[in-house]
């Protein structure tokens, strides 16, 4: 039995387990349930002061929580995946061919409740365990809409991680690594590298120059006289648009960086966009057919098409410095995730690009029974004295099964409320 002060949670990596401190404890190794070992800041964990025997008992009221809106915790995802042996592996595939060097590109198609987000949660983590750099954006039309590539350029750098002997980085951490090898003719990352070499990593002015390129401020910001953390040299370092029309310009940014990616020997980006349809519920004709660009630009890049390494009139481009779509060679893994669309124009010629298509298909009978009788250990893990007779059981059962009518989540969401109202409805002694 491991000593309280021992367990330790972590946001995304979950509960684990402290064998080493260094740095006057500033760093912890700590060995998590997936079977990672990672040095991580000591200020990024949590620390659970219970006894050993207690701790699945809270991991199991934490997926209870998760399950009462019907999705899994990041951190559990390995634990709570049933019936996905065809699609992980399909998407592994692509994991496996991108360390090779080929970049593809996959949509995953399925209704609401279906458990895309829990599929991309699954191969988001497993990426990032292989080492790969991985960034995802969930897509929406008020905050992220794809006819606005800066907001979601910066949401895809806000959310980059890797692991790299055993430490997990993010984007400030690579730029300061790719630094080291340089970039040749990319009128973005090479003035930017060249910069990053000659400051000091400690000053703290430098705070205004990464959220320049990181698109969280404005490059008039950056190089305004009066400003005291002024950003010397910026003048010849292109600002991060935030016109629509600027597509070319983000593809052009994410797939240099995954060139440098590749040569730093990480083996290339994977780039995870959830909840592409909401790009049909935009009316407005130019901003949907700007938005249709970068995703067209986007899957472009990740299939390496050498047309879109130059300048392309039949692509948009921005007015004030057209740039071709591809740097180089780019090594990214774009995988998409979205609700079927039929028959829209636009959006279907853009599909028409893709050919590794996933389609969801429900659970079967026998799949939701197991997944309903690990549902049940969760709950009783969690509330140790509760207990249901096998009639009562099979008719939650049967129940959730024609409430939810195939659909995961609101299955599990089911399942677990009729837990909670049989174990509130029980008479107390």
């Amino acid at each position: 039995m491991e000593k309280p002060e021992n367990i330790v949670a972590h946001p995304i990596f979950g509960e684990g387990i402290v064998e080493a401190s260094r740095w006057d404890g500033a760093e912890l190794r700590v060995k998590f349930r997936s079977g990672l070992q990672l040095w991580l800041p000591a200020k990024w964990f949590k620390p659970i002061t219970v006894k050993h025997v207690k701790l699945d008992q809270i991991s199991s009221k934490r997926l209870l929580e998760a399950f009462r809106l019907g999705i899994v915790p990041h951190q559990d995802i390995e634990y709570f995946t049933f019936g996905r042996g065809f699609e992980l592996s399909e998407l592994e595939g692509g994991l496996k061919r991108l360390r090779q060097g080929q970049g593809d590109v996959y949509l995953v198609e399925g209704n609401y409740g279906s458990g895309k987000t829990h599929l991309l949660e699954y191969v988001h983590h497993l990426s990032v365990r292989y080492g790969f750099v991985t960034t995802y954006c969930e897509l929406s039309v008020q905050e992220t809409p794809l006819y606005r590539p800066k907001r979601v350029y910066r949401e895809l750098i806000h959310n980059l991680r890797y692991i790299k002997e055993g430490c997990e980085y993010r984007f400030r951490d690579l730029m300061r690594d790719v630094a080291r090898i340089g970039i040749n003719g990319h009128c973005f990352l090479t003035p930017v590298l060249r910069y990053l070499r000659s400051i000091e990593e400690d000053d703290s002015r430098n705070e205004v120059f990464w959220q320049w390129i990181e698109g969280e401020s404005t490059k008039e910001y950056a190089i305004d006289p009066l400003s005291p953390f002024r950003v010397r040299g910026g003048q010849k370092i292109p600002a991060l648009y935030d016109y629509s029309t600027a597509t070319d310009y983000y593809s052009y940014i994410l797939s240099g960086l995954s060139f440098l990616v590749n040569q730093l020997g990480l083996g290339g980006l994977v780039i995870i966009l959830d909840e592409v349809e909401t790009i049909t519920h935009i009316w407005d004709y130019t901003s949907y057919n700007r938005g249709l660009s970068f995703l067209e630009g986007l899957i472009h890049a990740a299939l390496d098409n050498e047309e879109l390494k130059t300048l392309d009139n039949r692509m948009l481009h921005n007015r004030v410095r057209p740039t071709p779509y591809i740097y180089k060679d780019p090594h990214v893994l774009l995988i998409l995730a979205s609700t079927p669309v039929h028959g829209l124009r636009g959006f279907e010629s853009v599909r028409e690009l893709i050919d590794k298509s996933i389609v969801l298909r429900k659970f079967s009978k026998p799949e939701l029974e197991l997944i309903y009788n690990n549902l049940f250990d969760v709950y009783t893990c969690a509330y140790p004295g509760f207990s249901l007779v096998i009639s009562q059981r099979e008719n939650i059962f049967n129940a959730a099964l024609k409430r939810s009518y195939g659909e995961l989540r609101e299955f599990i969401k089911f399942s677990v409320e009729a837990f909670d109202w049989y174990r509130f409805s029980k008479p107390r002694s």
